[in-house]
């Protein structure tokens, strides 16, 4: 009886590990379908590690500067349609030069 035992507790183990893993790695499958239309074949399309998680490339950088920008709550693919190579860099330019402009407005005093 205690084999068995220990047989069925490995079993439960091992089935658990290998269902938590797949959760890990499918845990946006929407995300994925929806950058499908993009390009996105996987979750390099976006990511630097094939499972995903943590660690974007630029794309997935330049979504989540898209999302602080638009002061949205989470990620949205579909802004994918504005994403142009390189751009990152450009969006970056542009909310340095908006800081700058609104950085300069403050400084003025108001009676000029």
């Amino acid at each position: 009886m205690g084999k068995k035992l220990i047989k069925l507790s490995i079993a439960i183990v091992v089935i658990a590990g290998v269902a938590g893993s797949s959760f890990s790695t499918k845990a946006y499958p929407a995300f994925l379908r929806k950058a499908q239309k993009f390009g996105g074949k996987n979750c390099l399309y976006c990511h630097k590690e094939p499972a995903g998680g943590e660690g974007w490339n630029e794309r997935g950088q330049w979504l989540i500067a898209e999302k602080e920008r638009r002061k949205a709550d989470e990620v949205d693919v579909e802004w994918l349609a504005d994403y142009k190579e390189g751009a990152k860099k450009g969006a970056e330019d542009t909310e340095n030069k908006e800081n700058k402009e609104e950085s300069k407005k403050k400084e003025k005093p108001s009676g000029e």
